[in-house]
């Protein structure tokens, strides 16, 4: 959840949002997870590159879309 929360906060100030984080794994006793909050983070990064890269649009991508609905509107018209 730190991680989760880390990564949605829109700052303009990374290192200020990591000094609080730390201040409140300090507070909470908790300053034995950064380094798995820092693992799940990265996950959080790569999941969204890789999710971007999906949704881009090739121009094969874009052949193949239309191939599948021209076949498909033949086939129903069958």
């Amino acid at each position: 959840m730190y991680a989760q929360a880390l990564y949605t906060a829109d700052t303009k100030d990374p290192k200020k949002s990591l000094a609080t984080l730390q201040r409140t794994l300090e507070a909470r006793g908790h300053e034995k997870l950064l380094p798995k909050i820092f693992f799940e983070y990265q996950k959080l990064e790569v999941r969204a590159n890789r999710l971007a890269m999906h949704k881009k649009i090739t121009p094969e991508r874009e052949r193949t879309r239309i191939l599948f609905e021209l076949y498909r509107t033949l086939a129903a018209a069958h």
